[in-house]
């Protein structure tokens, strides 16, 4: 061990407030041939304890030992000496901007052959260097130029933490730089379905819709980015529990989305939500250390969450019939109207942020409801005096006015009588209406049919479809889904090894099962608002996984036929699904999906006995594989389990309701593979089983 070595150890045992090269007491040039040994050791923290304090009172004479630093922590091999060593330097300004250059270089210098070697070590490296150029301490076109060339399939250790990195990156540079931005988008898409780093992709990416979102000033396109965002966000919150911040940030979708089609219940719900969600986070990292770097994140939180209690109250007052103060209630509107551009949650600077783009004509429409309002909002602009207490906004007021002036004037019945005018302002008026009030339906259906539909409803109506859409698009999920794509990743490693499972049939099959897994899970999520499996006459629609209640029948594999058969059809597979073709192996297969030549059959059946794998397959198998016997060896068995609940001790999980299964009949030489799935009826609600 060196000197210098000696007297950090030393020192770090009595104690010492803070470390100082006066304290280390030898010197300078015995302390310049040291630094680097020091500097790829243990005690690599307690060094940079001495070169920051040097740094910060600008003493000079220690400056070339501060500079030999950078050499030897390129040298470290323990993450935790190089994270807390990095931790410390980076915390100074005057450090930072001293040891910049050289340290961006040894953090950069072979990291690419770093992350085979040193995962973790590659991970630090690559933080610390995204750090500096985010801080505007280097410039970053040698960060650009790693990220680059990033491997898309690395180690697990690198590769779980590399989303939060890839996000600062898009934080900083999404704006800028269209070459690297697009990279890291494609990088962060290919780790939302590694198992690694799943969540913490899908919540990047989400960033990155909302951000994207709220520096664009085409409205489709805001309405559309922060739809694709609440959908990212509600994965993300789904698969990981303890995600608050994706709760957070699925509720700031709900609300802003609420707010625009005057939903004052969404609105409601999701400022809650994000409120307990904010407390549940600070709860856990009460007394926890949070480096510097990431406190910008939950600063926008706190900005989202004032924001939010701004549109609640606002969209509380638009569905008021009356109000007993009208100068506290458009005082109220107007802060939100304001906050809409003054609030930059994610630090988007955009002279019209989509935000507004949103919020805005939520406001105006919100006056334009009520004539009441309108009018209170016209004394109040023109009286500013009457004002119970002085600050009212004036300029707010006098700006929403005009802009209502200004839709009125380019209503139809103003508009030019010999309709010369270039552009159809009631039409405008619908599609804005429809991008805000509905932007699900409009991604599922087109502009076009969207418009269609939404011609015969009322605002109301066109929020209920859009509530259905946005439900029917959660349920049956992206590909990026973190519970299915781990499972269907295992599904086509079994099935890889068919010799079978090349070309045309693995394409078209694996889009199938996909399809079947989705569903699989969507079906096991027990609610009271999905009802599935309409009967036939006389025999209303019911939810067929229930327990039947009283004087009610029992549900049977036709009920799971039918809404099998429904999903494909809402689903891309819509156009090529048959319902129990005949003819097919000697035999009726219950559905039926042709790819031109290529088919895949699915049978159901129902079991009241046992719903082992073992009993399914024994029972099951060898009928569903007859099916295939003429066409590709590829097939589906679902089951509906009508077994006991109230015993059972609770249901399934997804990955335990699917598997794939192999048949071969005695001397045959090709194995018949069949994705069986279950799904579970008979249910009870969670709570019978505390009773």
């Amino acid at each position: 061990m060196t000197q210098l070595a000696d007297r950090l150890s030393d020192l770090a045992t009595t104690g010492v407030r803070a470390i100082t090269f006066q304290d280390i007491g030898l010197p300078a040039d015995a302390v310049l041939d040291q630094v680097p040994e020091v500097a790829a050791g243990p005690l690599a923290p307690l060094l940079a304890e001495a070169i920051v304090h040097a740094c910060d009172a600008a003493d000079a004479a220690w400056k070339q030992a501060a500079a030999a630093f950078p050499a030897g922590i390129a040298q470290q091999s323990s993450v935790l000496a190089l994270t807390s060593s990095l931790e410390t330097l980076l915390g100074s300004a005057a450090t930072t901007k001293a040891l910049a250059k050289p340290l961006n270089g040894a953090l950069l210098d072979g990291l690419t052959e770093q992350v085979e070697q040193g995962p973790l070590i590659a991970a630090a490296r690559l933080e610390g260097a995204v750090r500096l150029a985010a801080s505007d301490a280097v410039k970053p076109y040698q960060v650009w130029d790693i990220l680059e060339e990033l491997p898309a399939d690395g180690p697990e250790d690198f590769i779980e933490r590399l989303p939060r990195v890839l996000g600062v990156a898009l934080d900083c540079w999404a704006q800028q730089e269209t070459r690297v931005s697009t990279a890291v988008r494609e990088l962060l898409q290919h780790l939302s379905v590694d198992e690694a780093a799943d969540v913490d992709a899908m919540f990047e990416l989400g960033c990155d819709r909302l951000r994207t979102a709220l520096s664009s000033t085409d409205l489709s396109e805001v309405s559309r980015l922060t739809a694709e965002a609440r959908s990212l966000f509600a994965a993300a919150d789904a698969a990981e529990e303890a995600r608050d911040d994706a709760a957070a940030y699925l509720a700031v979708c709900d609300s802003i989305l609420g707010f625009t089609a005057h939903n004052a219940d969404q609105v409601a719900a999701a400022a809650d939500r994000i409120e307990q969600a904010l407390e549940r986070r600070r709860a856990w990292l009460h007394g926890t250390h949070q480096p510097a770097w990431l406190q910008p994140r939950q600063a926008a939180e706190v900005a989202w969450s004032q924001l939010l209690i701004q549109l609640r109250t606002a969209t509380e007052l638009f569905a008021a019939d009356v109000w007993m103060d009208s100068w506290q209630a458009i005082d109220a509107v107007l802060t939100a109207y304001r906050a809409a551009r003054t609030i930059q949650p994610l630090g988007t600077t955009h002279e019209t942020p989509g935000l507004a783009r949103l919020v805005e004509p939520a406001v105006e429409d919100g006056f334009l409801r009520k004539e009441a309002f309108l009018s209170a909002l016209r004394h109040a602009a023109a009286h500013p005096q009457d004002a119970p207490r002085s600050g009212f906004d004036t300029a707010t007021a006098a700006a929403v006015l005009a802009r209502i002036g200004a839709r009125d004037s380019h209503s139809p019945a103003s508009s030019d009588p010999d309709g010369s005018d270039d552009e159809d302002p009631e039409a405008e008026a619908d599609r804005e209406r429809l991008y805000r009030i509905a932007p699900t339906v409009v991604r599922q259906l087109g502009e076009k049919d969207a418009r269609h539909l939404a011609a015969n409803l009322d605002d109301t109506g066109l929020a209920a479809v859009e509530s259905l859409a946005y439900d029917n698009d959660v349920a049956r999920l992206n590909a990026d889904d973190p519970l299915i794509m781990p499972l269907l990743d295992s599904f086509l490693t079994q099935m890889s090894e068919h010799e079978a499972f090349t070309g045309a049939v693995r394409r078209t099959f694996s889009v199938l099962v996909t399809q079947t897994l989705l569903f699989l899970k969507s079906r096991s999520d027990l609610t009271r608002t999905s009802l599935v499996g309409p009967g036939k006459k006389d025999d209303p629609p019911f939810d067929y996984r229930r327990k039947p209640e009283k004087g009610h029948r029992d549900a049977n594999e036709g009920d799971l036929q039918r809404d099998f058969h429904q999903w494909l059809l809402a689903g891309p597979l819509n156009g090529i699904v048959q319902v129990e073709p005949i003819n097919i192996g000697m035999g009726r297969a219950d559905v039926m999906v042709q790819f031109g030549p290529l088919r895949y059959l699915t049978e159901m059946k129902q079991d009241s006995d046992d719903n082992s794998r073992a009993h399914i397959e024994g029972k099951y198998l060898t009928q569903e594989a007859e099916y295939t016997n003429t066409n590709a060896p590829f097939g589906q068995l679902l089951v509906l389990d009508l077994t006991p609940k109230t015993t059972s001790s609770g249901t399934l999980r997804i990955d335990e309701l699917a598997w794939v299964a192999s048949h071969r009949p005695r001397n045959a030489t090709t194995d018949r593979l069949v994705l069986a799935g279950i799904v579970t009826g008979n249910r009870i609600t969670p709570s019978a089983y505390s009773r």
